[in-house]
């Protein structure tokens, strides 16, 4: 057996040391970490609230495991989870009594869920409860902070695979797979960045931080319309329920005044509700901020017609009014049709401008509307034009008059665009015969009548009454042979769309006759002579 001489026996003996030595440091290292760890999370001063955790282990070289940590605002409220927050620390320093949080390099959260609240008027409370170095909070009884105590970690902080659940303004707005760094190298100056998610929509996001100041800018690309309406209260008649923004510029600051957010970008394939109106296939430009939002312009089909819209709406932020309009609306061709499919004049159109004020509570829109042609049969009416007021989701006529038969025809009802519905009076003086018969009767009329429907064809009814106290009538067309018209009266019925009469007369003469008014084509109504109905001498 081989003998093992002395000096063999100090150098392994002095091995053996030294690995104990090292397994002791490793062990108390760790321990120091981990009571290191307890220690930053009971004194932390980044956020406002508390932290919470299920345990700590230490690996090894001091390296940092925390389980289940919760971090839970001064109401209560849960704003962040992470199953699993690891932190690598400076092994040496983690030795020294009094390392601290400024022995920690690297901090990874893994699989984060945060939970915001965005409110108008308040911002994003995640951004509120942090506290960093020149913020100025304040607290729940009103007073105000100290500006918070300048943290001792000088490493980085990253977000992996991270979560943002969003509750703004009572809409719900969720990201998946947030990625960002967050660097205190440089500190007071802060460097970060971040990246997410949601379906197609990809977000890009840089800050800079310093002294209470802060510069963001990024990126969206394919977002939703309805998520960056989040952001905004609820403007009521105006709903959006669908459209893309291919690329959403974003930049944000924040000075002693707070947040401040712009944003900018070209929507597509809008489509949602107009005051109860569907639209489709919006397109255009805005730039938004929190107080308000321009609409450089906005393009959609309304009831399958194309509208024009621009303007400003104002969110109502740091005051106690709704959101208000200052928006221009209009078009150049829309078809009756498409306001009222029960609206048959042979396919008319009309061309408005109007403008919205108010708020979302309680809107105005007012405005005027020109035709060159309509035909209600037997009436052919060129240039009506109005104004008109929207009450109770009604288009109410003021002011409405069209030329027909040679004279002023005057208009007054109301339409729901939304139902289809209408309700108007028709009026008419000194209404030339010649060109509502094609000159087989002539003379001057007096009509009125009221024409109601619904939101389908064909669907129109209507009665009124007519009277023509003297003029000629003709038997035939072009035939010289007349007579004097000494009464001309009856009522008007309208049914199904149909219009004619019923209870008329024509007194020819001493005799008087039953008589018939149909719509023939768009030059004349056709009158049919019937039965004698009584004689005189007179």
């Amino acid at each position: 057996m081989e003998v093992v001489s002395s000096k063999q026996k100090i150098i392994m003996g002095g091995a053996l040391a030294v690995l104990i030595a090292i397994a002791l440091v490793i062990k108390f290292g760790g321990g120091a970490a981990a009571r290191m760890a307890e220690q930053m999370l009971e004194r932390q001063n980044i956020v406002a609230g508390t932290l919470t955790y299920e345990k700590i282990n230490a690996g090894f070289a001091g390296d940092v495991e925390i389980r289940n940590l919760v971090w839970k605002a001064p109401n209560g409220d849960v704003k962040l989870e992470i199953p699993l927050a690891t932190a690598s620390v400076n092994f040496f320093d983690t030795l020294r009594q009094g390392g601290g949080v400024s022995a920690v390099t690297n901090i990874v959260f893994n699989s984060p869920r945060f939970y915001g609240t965005y409110e108008e008027g308040k911002g994003l409370d995640l951004l509120n409860l942090l506290l960093l170095a020149g913020d100025e909070k304040k607290q729940t009884n009103g007073k105000k902070q100290e500006p918070s105590r300048p943290t001792r970690f000088r490493g980085l902080i990253e977000v992996k695979d991270g979560y943002v659940g969003l509750n703004s303004n009572g809409k719900k707005v969720r990201l998946d797979k947030m990625n960002a760094q967050m660097t205190f190298k440089q500190y007071p100056q802060l460097r970060a960045s971040a990246t997410a998610s949601k379906e197609n929509c990809d977000v890009v996001l840089n800050m800079v931080y310093e002294n209470g100041t802060a510069q963001v800018t990024g990126e969206a690309k394919n977002a939703a319309v309805t998520d960056v309406l989040a952001m905004y209260p609820d403007l009521k008649h105006i709903k959006v329920t669908s459209g893309v923004i291919p690329t959403v510029n974003i930049a944000a600051s924040k000075d002693r005044d707070g947040w401040h957010i712009r944003l900018d970008g070209k929507p597509r394939n809008l489509s949602g509700q107009f005051f109860g109106m569907a639209f489709t296939e919006g397109e255009g430009s805005f730039t938004a901020d929190r107080d308000k939002t321009d609409l450089h312009t906005l393009q959609a089909n309304v009831n399958g017609m194309p509208v024009l819209l621009r303007g400003t709406i104002k969110s109502g932020r740091a005051t106690p009014l709704p959101p208000g309009f200052d928006l221009t609306f209009s078009a150049g061709y829309f078809k009756t049709q498409a306001l009222s499919k029960g609206l048959n004049l042979d396919d008319a159109s009309v061309e408005f401008s109007g403008k919205l004020t108010g708020t979302a509570v309680e809107p105005k829109i007012e405005g005027n509307f020109r035709s060159n042609y309509l035909y209600a049969a037997p009436l052919q009416m060129n240039n009506l034009h109005g104004e008109f007021v929207w009450d109770s989701g009604k288009l109410v006529l003021k002011k409405a008059e069209a030329l027909g038969a040679g004279t002023n025809v005057s208009v007054n009802g109301y339409l729901n665009p939304v139902t289809g519905e209408y309700d108007f009076n028709l009026s008419g003086n000194n209404l030339d015969a010649a060109q509502m018969t094609d000159n087989r009767i002539t003379g001057v009329l007096q009509a009125e009548a009221r024409i109601t429907g619904r939101g389908q064809a064909d669907s129109a009814t209507g009665n009124g009454q007519f009277v023509m106290q003297k003029g000629r009538y003709y038997y035939t067309k072009g035939n010289l042979r007349s007579d004097d018209i000494r009464l001309l009266e009856g009522d008007i019925v309208i049914q199904n769309g149909m219009f004619g009469t019923k209870n008329a007369i024509m007194k020819i003469g001493r005799t008087k006759y039953s008589i018939s008014v149909v719509a023939g084509d768009k030059d004349a109504a056709e009158i049919k002579l019937g039965q004698k109905v009584s004689s005189s001498l007179f």
